[in-house]
Order: C-alpha cells, then structure tokens, then sequence
C-alpha cells in the first residue's frame, strides 16, 4: 500500500474513528479529551520522502511519537488517506474549509499547529459519524484528491 504512494511532495489528510472517548497526554498540549467521531487530520509532506514517508510513518505505531496526531495512533482506526502530491502545502487551506462546515468541531485548539502560519485554530476538524459520507464527498470533489482507502 505504502508503495503506491508518490515519493513527491504534497499534502494528505489522515481520516480515521475513534470509537472510545480517549484520553491522551499531547505532547506541550498536555492531557486532551477526544470524543468518539471521524476526524480528519491534514498535515503536509514536503521534506525527503514526500507523502511516501510521511505516510509511512503515520501507517506504523511511532517508537517515539513526533507529530501530535502520533498520541493518537494507539487509538484510532485509519479508514483512508486523502492526498495530492503536488508540492505545494495545502495544510491550512483543508483544515479551514473543514472547519467551515456546519457540522465540524475542533476537538483541540492548537493540534498540528505548530509551524502554522495562516491562523488556524486546529489541523484536527472533527465530524460526527453520520456526516462523514457526506463531508467526504463534498472534500473530494472541492480538490479533486486522491484517495487511498485502508478499510
């Protein structure tokens, strides 16, 4: 799976359920409550690697966890990866039309925002499980991503 991923630069969008409430210590966040829902999780890959790196970091369970959404890997249940690859980093622009979405929450102010420099609130847009269907559909078309579908 990992293999059909291109080595180029780009960004990604990480969908995955959490089907227990989670408490997680985040990195300088500190303690976080998660609720059960679908969360998306838009980060970006242009360093070595590209989004085939990138990914396949997110693919495995982190010895030492490194992004904030990496406390989260013990957790969650990935259902598919959205990305384009090419080169730019879109992070901000997905997570704010996410978070405009009548039914988004952010779960965590601060979460991925590290290195953000346009404003955003949260890089972590959560949705309740029955408007992911529709929340996706609405994405996809929007960018026109690739989709990787791990379940």
């Amino acid at each position: 799976m990992i293999a059909s991923l291109p080595a180029l630069g780009g960004s990604y969008i990480l969908i995955f359920r959490l089907t227990d409430k989670v408490e997680a210590v985040v990195g300088r966040l500190g303690s976080v409550t998660f609720n059960p829902a679908i969360y998306y999780y838009c980060g970006s890959a242009l360093g070595r690697g590209g989004l085939r790196g990138r990914l396949g970091h997110h693919f495995k369970y982190p010895q030492k966890p490194h992004w904030h959404v990496d406390y989260l890997q013990p957790y969650r249940d990935l259902l598919e990866v959205l990305y384009l690859s090419n080169g730019e980093k879109l992070e901000c622009e997905f997570s704010q039309y996410l978070a405009r979405q009548p039914s988004a929450f952010i779960p965590v102010k601060g979460f991925g925002t590290s290195d953000c420099l346009k404003g955003c609130v949260s890089h972590l847009i959560g949705f309740d499980e029955k408007q992911h269907t529709e929340i996706l559909r609405k994405f996809t078309l929007a960018w026109d991503l690739k989709r990787l579908h791990i379940r």
